[in-house]
């Protein structure tokens, strides 16, 4: 083979060593979207749970976070998650964050990101992104942020959130209020119905809400980990119940909430609809046909045993027995001759009427 001028034989060994290291080439440059792994906790305090598919698991460093995972801590809980692209992740106590889409390219770094937080705090870290193509979002109910790479904290409710933004420049869109850029030590903050409301110093209630373990900037922690894809314990399986509350707690994401439960059991009747028989279980499977032929089957009662039969038989004897006996007992009746009324019987010194 000519090349440069120069001339080289490859013998079969050396073509398939270079058609394998080839393969591994572009497998490693696929996209990285089939891999379930986005991050992984490496701090949890207090009762955090992710709920993930019907069940709810239970956080603990070393548990790996997968796209479509549900964060929930309880009070006085926290988590941190560090994720495959270095982001950096920290919800706060009382807190819930949605991962709905976390994406990577072959080289680990983001294609597209957009995080939920239904409600409480969080934290970020994110590491800036590698192409102008990419997009990472963080929505609340009351506003989205667009980021490329920068950290800050954000407060959420149902009705208004606040942004308060230590690092970089993000721009802050609401459906009801436009949008505004945002840069390094400014707050911003919105409610519902109204215009973007920015102080000129960060204000100090935000400052009093804010959980202590919030307030300090995060560290990488992951090569810190004893153990990496730890398996979570399940908790429990969700019932009808929770899939209500996420409803009534959440109304901007009712759609997308009935779609994420649409597969386990439903996500509850609907305004003018009729609930279901609670009776019947939330998670039941389908019956089988061999199942569904036996239910259609009418009851039978069951065919008497051996000794039911032998009992049966003896009570039969003992009734023949017994009628063969009646007619010589009435024989005897009559000829026995009867008392007369006045007639005293002595028995013991007893005289008996």
């Amino acid at each position: 083979m000519a090349a440069g001028g120069f001339t080289y034989d490859m013998d079969e060994r050396s073509r398939a060593t270079v058609m394998r290291k080839l393969g591994l080439t572009l497998l490693l440059l696929l996209p990285m979207a089939a891999t379930a792994r986005i991050g992984v906790f490496t701090d949890v305090q207090g009762d955090t749970r992710i709920q993930r598919g019907e069940v709810y698991l239970a956080a603990a460093p070393g548990v790996d976070v997968e796209e479509d995972d549900m964060i929930e801590t309880a009070d006085h809980a926290s988590a941190q998650v560090e994720m495959r692209d270095g982001s950096l992740l920290k919800i706060g106590a009382d807190s819930r964050l949605l991962l709905t889409d976390y994406k990577f390219d072959g080289g680990g770094n983001v294609v597209s990101a957009g995080l939920e937080v239904l409600s409480g705090w969080l934290r970020f870290a994110v590491s800036r992104l590698r192409s102008n193509e990419s997009r990472y979002a963080i929505n609340t109910p009351t506003m989205t942020i667009g980021i490329r790479g920068t950290e800050g904290v954000i407060e959420a409710h149902s009705t208004r959130g606040g942004l308060l933004l230590e690092e970089g420049e993000v721009a802050v869109h609401a459906a009801d209020a436009g949008s505004i850029p945002v840069r390094a030590g400014e707050y911003v903050e919105h409610a519902q119905g109204k215009p973007f409301l920015r102080p000129g110093a960060v204000p100090s209630a935000f400052h009093a809400r804010m959980p202590a373990g919030m307030q300090p900037r995060m560290a990488r922690r992951a090569h810190l980990l004893k153990q990496h894809g730890v398996p979570p314990r399940q908790i429990r399986h969700m019932q009808r119940e929770d899939r209500d509350q996420y409803l009534r707690q959440h109304p901007h994401l009712r759609q997308k909430f009935e779609q994420r439960f649409r597969g386990h059991g439903g996500a509850g009747p609907g305004p003018g609809q009729k609930a279901p028989d609670r009776q019947k279980g939330l998670l039941q499977k389908p019956l089988s046909q061999q199942q569904q032929q036996r239910t259609n089957q009418p009851l039978q009662r069951p065919q008497p045993g051996k000794q039911d039969q032998e009992r049966k038989k003896q009570i039969q004897d003992r009734n023949q027995v017994l009628e063969k006996k009646k007619p010589k007992q009435r024989e005897h009746n009559e000829h026995v001759p009867a008392r007369p009324k006045d007639a005293v019987l002595q028995y013991g010194g007893f005289a008996l009427a």
